[in-house]
């Protein structure tokens, strides 16, 4: 009897061991976004600051959807759009290298774009240049293709973004993901990984309170230094303070 592979998992920040994935009201409601936008083929963009999951999310939900391929670009700085262009039709899997006639190329994406839907995924989307944010317009505007795209920026850096009217005219929702409520903590923690399982929930949420402030990369390093000090000293109990001493920079005493 064979076994079904099982659907690969986005990795956690810092692969943490016995991390497991949570769904969060942040996660439901991004999940809610990307359904409304894949029933009407949209454009949306989906914002958070630094660290709160939206790259994680998003690829989770994609792999959710197994009957519908993601095709994920993440632009370097200073992108051109023949990057993108070639970016897309090496994540299409098409034969060969791509063709250096912009025109032929664009072709060959056109006819893969239209056999089947897709999402496209562009991460780090504060970084396109207008050049590139014209390109992702000609791929959504172009009656053929079948393809709902997703935007990912960082809240920081989105007055960049929204000041292009190019994607102004043509994005449906603009979907913020909130941090952890303080009121999910305690539970969503216990989920995430079995080491917070026996820790008091005052004292989760006054780490939360200290450090981590609902974001899930800070609580994936929280966890790691928890790892880290339980190899070395298994039979002492971690204190708040020297899993924090461990991630806050020290500064240099004054001369």
């Amino acid at each position: 009897m064979t076994q079904s592979p099982k659907t690969p998992q986005a990795p956690h920040h810092l692969n943490l061991p016995g991390a497991r994935t949570v769904t969060t009201s942040a996660v439901r409601a991004a999940a809610h976004t990307l359904d409304q936008a894949l029933s009407t083929q949209s454009m949306i963009c989906l914002t958070a600051d630094p660290g709160v999951g939206k790259t994680y999310t998003l690829q989770l939900l994609c792999e959710q959807r197994p009957d519908l391929p993601a095709l994920r670009l993440l632009p370097r700085p200073q992108a051109r759009p023949d990057d993108l262009r070639h970016s897309l039709y090496r994540e299409l899997g098409l034969p060969a290298d791509p063709p250096a006639d912009p025109g032929i190329c664009d072709d060959y994406l056109r006819h893969a774009l239209a056999r089947t839907r897709h999402v496209l995924v562009v991460d780090e989307a504060h970084q396109l240049s207008a050049a590139c944010i014209e390109y992702v317009r000609y791929l959504y505007d172009d009656p053929g293709p079948q393809v709902t795209i997703v935007l990912l920026a960082s809240r920081p850096r989105l007055r960049a973004l929204r000041s292009q009217p190019t994607l102004i005219n043509r994005v449906a929702t603009w979907h913020h993901m909130e941090p952890l409520d303080v009121n999910e903590v305690p539970t969503a923690l216990r989920d995430f990984h079995p080491l917070w399982h026996d820790t008091p929930s005052h004292a989760l949420t006054h780490l939360d309170s200290l450090w981590a402030h609902g974001n899930l990369r800070r609580w994936a390093a929280l966890t790691h230094q928890l790892q880290a000090t339980l190899h070395r000293h298994p039979d002492r109990p971690a204190d708040p303070e020297t899993l924090l001493r461990r991630l806050r920079p020290q500064l240099p005493c004054p001369a």
